[in-house]
């Protein structure tokens, strides 16, 4: 599990701090918004991600189609 205010580094390197979290359809998404290089601040590159496991690994997947994204945004809302 990600916690809210933690960097996460994804495959390719990239730092994300974790801005929020959401339970859907009994899958945890997080909105992420990804760090400068320099560590100091946020760039203006969001993403809605959830955890799924691959072969024993926790893998982070994007979320992506404009519906799946609105519907799923539907839930951080309403928490």
């Amino acid at each position: 599990m990600i916690d809210i205010d933690k960097v996460i580094t994804l495959g390719n390197g990239e730092k994300y701090l974790v801005l929020d979290k959401a339970l859907y359809n009994d899958v945890n998404y997080y909105y992420i918004a990804k760090i400068n290089a320099t560590e100091t601040d946020i760039e203006n590159d969001f993403k809605l991600v959830s955890i799924e496991e691959s072969d024993k690994e926790k893998v982070i997947v994007e979320v992506t189609g404009e519906d799946r994204l609105k519907e799923i945004l539907l839930a951080f809302k309403s928490e």
